[in-house]
């Protein structure tokens, strides 16, 4: 059960931190930290940075029904995300994004 928590947030952390880095970083460095919490059989961890103001929990999930050629690009590493973790939370403080992903060990 601890393997399958360590997985997924492993996996929807490295999305997030290559998503900043590849989008909000692009032009200029910036400053990624990272914070992890454990309790109740599970894990929450949180992922601030200073990037331009980005809120990931508004954006809808994209059609991936027919081809690809067919389909927009972008949306995919924010479904897997969200399809990773049992909760994502987005807040603004001051002049950072701060992505909070929180894992229960009883998921499903």
């Amino acid at each position: 059960m601890a393997e399958d928590i360590g997985s997924r947030l492993d996996l929807a952390l490295e999305e997030w931190v290559t998503n900043l880095c590849r989008h909000a970083y692009r032009q200029q460095g910036g400053t990624i930290e990272v914070a992890v919490r454990s309790g109740d059989g599970g894990f929450v961890v949180e992922i601030a940075d200073d990037g331009p103001p980005f809120d990931p929990t508004t954006r809808p999930d994209p059609n991936v029904e027919g081809s690809l050629a067919e389909r927009e690009l972008g949306g995919l590493g924010i479904m897997l995300i969200r399809r990773m973790v049992d909760q994502v939370r987005y807040r603004r403080e001051g002049e950072r994004n701060v992505l909070s992903l929180a894992v229960v060990a009883d998921h499903s």
